[in-house]
């Protein structure tokens, strides 16, 4: 099985222009599959988790239609083979 890592436009510096990422393999949380994604753009670590490790305030990761902040966060289970990540968009 794989997974498919779809980014938003804002991310392509940091992923050699690719918006839509193909990482072969099995894995069991959204973390085991971020933690690939890192080993192929490690760019992309630091614009979506801090430095401690968690998500980013303004950006959200979806697993499936899942916003993995209101499931376990990182160690959420992955039941999809797709993940969304993106910046949260507000307004004032």
């Amino acid at each position: 099985m794989s997974i498919t890592i779809h980014l938003s436009g804002h991310l392509k510096p940091f992923s050699g222009d690719e918006v839509e990422v193909n990482l072969p393999g099995e894995f069991s949380t959204v973390e085991e599959a971020l933690n690939s994604l890192w080993k192929r753009h490690a760019a992309l670590r630091d614009r979506v988790l801090t430095e401690t490790g968690d998500i980013r305030e303004h950006v959200n990761i979806f697993a499936g239609t899942q916003n993995i902040k209101r499931k376990n966060g990182l160690a959420t289970k992955l039941e999809e083979t797709e993940i969304h990540i993106f910046n949260a968009v507000s307004g004032g």
